[in-house]
């Protein structure tokens, strides 16, 4: 691993150069799908670290040109989203669920003024937004406390109806599961610091397809009981304020794309259709649909459950 500090930052961060030959994860799909967490974290670290490589990676003798040719096609697609001139281009990694893109991208003159900044979100393998696997996602307790879309959040609804099935399934897990508040205050914890979840996590291989099963039942019974009850005011809310200045930069193991939709005016009419796993919502205003998913973020029945939202494309209506 190439390291070098970067003295133009105040605080003169440490920055963790990719590897030479991990250029190639740009050059194919993905080889297994548990992999693609790890996988997409090279990805970024690439494109954040894209203007800091030197001519050791542009001279390689193996993967010298697809790093030139990589460089040259990043340079000219985020280059096309500025139209005013600009001396510089500076790139901010910023990731994770806290966030609803990856980067911050900065367009600075020849003042050294920021004249432009877009926050830029980062698709792998797809060449337009309405393949992406999602375009948000919320924790499950955020769509009840913070955007008031259900009075029962998924998880209250999965304790009080089916924990108790999942924890039947397997005889490794006779454990007393924790009170209702207590489940839910730790449910989104990935890092399973509380020891019942820690339990869960260690016997996670046992029962997969038993424990699946639960899962998957509990979103549809969910969805069944509860889905005609959502309210959406909130959700247009936030997905206007999150996806504002943000730009969609995707790469299609070939090729760069971009696509900025345009999400200001849209309105969230009504559940158009229902099937077990998910829902679709009619909206006006912008030229997508929206499919709202349930889904657990760390194995089924585990811990994480979010909700994941993807545009759609708009069925013709005759």
């Amino acid at each position: 691993m190439y390291i070098c500090i970067n003295y133009h930052t105040v605080m003169r961060n440490l920055i963790i150069l990719p590897e030479i030959s991990d250029i190639k994860y740009f050059k194919s799909a993905g080889d297994c799908k548990s992999n693609n967490n790890d996988d997409n974290k090279i990805r970024e670290n690439i494109i954040a670290n894209i203007f800091n490589i030197d001519d050791e990676y542009i001279n390689d003798n193996v993967y010298g040109e697809d790093w030139k040719t990589f460089r040259e096609k990043f340079i000219y697609i985020v280059s096309s989203i500025c139209d005013v001139p600009f001396e510089k281009i500076t790139i901010k990694h910023m990731g994770g669920m806290t966030y609803n893109y990856d980067f911050i991208l900065s367009f600075i003159d020849s003042n050294r003024n920021i004249i432009k900044c877009v926050n830029l979100e980062f698709k792998h393998n797809v060449s337009n937004i309405i393949n992406l696997p999602q375009f948000m996602e919320l924790y499950d307790n955020e769509c009840k406390v913070k955007y008031k879309i259900c009075d029962v959040s998924y998880g209250e609804f999965y304790y009080d109806n089916f924990i108790d099935n999942y924890l039947a399934t397997d005889d490794n897990l006779t454990i007393t599961k924790p009170t209702k508040n207590d489940y839910l205050s730790h449910v989104k914890d990935i890092k399973y610091k509380h020891e019942f979840f820690k339990i869960l996590h260690n016997n996670k291989q046992n029962k997969i397809k038993e424990k699946k099963v639960i899962a998957n039942e509990s979103v549809k019974k969910y969805l069944e009981m509860y889905s005609d009850t959502f309210k959406f005011d909130g959700l247009s809310e936030k997905i206007k304020n999150s996806q504002i200045n943000k730009v969609f930069l995707l790469w299609d193991c070939n090729n760069f794309h971009t696509k900025i939709p345009n999400l200001e005016n849209l309105v969230i009419t009504k559940i158009i259709k229902k099937e077990n796993l998910y829902f679709d919502l009619d909206v006006e205003n912008i030229e997508f649909n929206i499919r709202c998913r349930i889904n657990w973020g760390n194995s089924n029945g585990l811990c994480n459950p979010r909700w994941k939202f993807t545009f759609i494309r708009k069925e013709t209506k005759l």
